[in-house]
């Protein structure tokens, strides 16, 4: 460890050593206590040079605003530069003092950098490295172990886990950017070097809040999207959206820090947006219509449904469709703005499946056998399995034209397709045996014919 200090503290002593000997390569008072003051007055010298376009093309007052703020946004950079110089030769001159051998061995000059440049930046390098590689990981595995009960995670055990790539990623670049002030001194150069350095730490905590993002999201799909098929979409939903939000949010920032014009970009894209909202209006609708579905939840992915024009069970809720398997196995493909409009029925939500049957008894049974014959059945349909108890009903309907009509409803406790036959059929066979038993017969149609008078010649035959 004090071998590596005495290193860090030779090579700052380096890099104090080349302020000393003139701004040769860098625009940096000789002094660090008038770093500051030099980068304070040479902005102005960048500021004529960058003003020099202008006067040959006009620009509008937004492009003169920006331009402005831009550069205002330059010279703090340079600022912070030229102070983490001078903080830099402060702390050299107080480790190292005035040891002359050094400064003679450290001041020497390879491909027009000091040695005492090199071993600065490969100290930075190799303690950004220990820094992230070791202590950072080693503090997220170990936060991770704390937080994570058992096998199951939780949010917190999430968090440090989505957090330590990006994390470790900001703290590298923070290292790099005091890496790259030692051997960047060209003011121009060391302004492209900041913005470069801005964007690739955007870059790092836009992709840190994309992770925490994506713990809310996993978290609530875990735990909501296992009880309801339409919380899980509405949820995947809402992980797009806000996804998208950020992508956008991230890249105008970083934009911002390379020196573009945002506001331009804005303004063309609302004129653009407006073109485009013009040009799919259809699609936009349909858009609204998949937001409105996921919310209302008037079915989900799986449910049974029925709509104007077809009936049968949903396969997927798309942003611009809802697709539909119908019982022929064909895949119908119905645009949500449609769906949201028009009336759905939902025949998944119903808690009991509905049988409607009339049987029809020949007009030879007599009213003490009907009479007799409904309790029978009554009692019949009850006990059969399947059937709901209390929702049994039957009860003598009329006269038909060809037979005594008996009105039998009940439900059945499930309501899918095989469940439902079954205990129809179960139930159809006690009234079967039921009208056995009382020798009752089971009317078709038929129709009488009545001969008022033979014709003349036919009464023989």
């Amino acid at each position: 460890m004090k071998k590596f200090l005495a290193i860090l503290a030779a090579a700052m002593a380096a890099c104090m050593c080349a302020y000393s000997q003139g701004a040769q390569n860098s625009p940096a008072a000789p002094e660090p206590q008038a770093s500051e003051q030099a980068a304070g007055e040479q902005a102005p010298a960048a500021d004529s040079g960058a003003a020099s376009p202008a006067a040959e093309a006009p620009l509008s007052p937004e492009e003169l605003e920006h331009q402005k703020i831009q550069k205002m946004r330059d010279r703090e950079a340079l600022r912070d530069a030229y102070t983490v110089k001078g903080q830099m030769a402060r702390l050299v001159k107080s480790l190292v003092g005035d040891n002359e051998a050094i400064k003679s061995f450290l001041g020497k000059k390879i491909l027009d950098l000091y040695v005492g440049q090199y071993l600065l930046v490969l100290a930075i390098l190799v303690v950004t490295f220990i820094f992230t590689r070791y202590l950072l990981g080693y503090i997220f595995k170990l936060l991770y172990k704390i937080f994570k009960h058992g096998d199951k995670e939780n949010f917190a055990s999430l968090f440090f886990k989505k957090i330590k790539t990006p994390a470790i990623t900001c703290a590298a670049i923070v290292g790099i950017y005091f890496a790259g002030v030692v051997v960047v001194s060209e003011r121009e150069s060391l302004t492209v070097f900041n913005r470069a350095i801005a964007v690739a730490f955007w870059l790092s905590v836009f992709w840190l809040i994309l992770n925490v993002f994506d713990i809310f999201f996993m978290l609530a799909e875990n735990r909501l999207g296992s009880k309801s098929a339409s919380a899980a979409s509405l949820i995947n939903f809402l992980r797009k959206v806000v996804k998208s939000i950020i992508i956008i949010i991230a890249l105008l920032s970083i934009l911002d820090n390379a020196g573009v014009n945002v506001n331009t970009i804005i303004a063309s894209l609302g004129i653009g947006g407006m073109a485009l909202a013009f040009a799919a209006q259809d699609t936009i609708a349909n858009f609204f219509g998949s937001v409105s579905i996921i919310i209302d939840r008037p079915f989900v992915v799986g449910d049974w449904i029925k709509t104007l024009t077809y009936e049968g069970n949903v396969e997927a809720i798309g942003f611009r469709s809802t697709r539909i398997r119908t019982f022929t196995k064909t895949l119908v493909t119905i645009p949500n703005s449609i769906l949201a409009k028009e009336s759905v029925e939902n025949f998944s939500k119903m808690p009991l499946r509905k049988v409607t049957d009339v049987l029809g008894l020949t007009y030879s049974a007599t009213a003490e056998q009907i009479e007799a014959v409904i309790p029978e059945i009554r009692d019949a349909i009850k006990a059969t399995e399947g059937v709901d108890p209390y929702s049994v009903s039957v009860r003598f309907d009329g006269f038909g034209s060809s037979s005594l009509n008996l009105m039998v409803i009940y439900y059945t406790k499930k309501i899918n397709y095989d469940y439902y036959q079954d205990v129809r059929a179960r139930a159809n066979f006690a009234i079967m045996r039921i009208f056995a038993a009382r020798g009752l017969s089971f009317a078709f149609p038929s129709t009488s014919v009545y001969v008022e008078s033979v014709p003349k010649g036919l009464e023989g035959k």
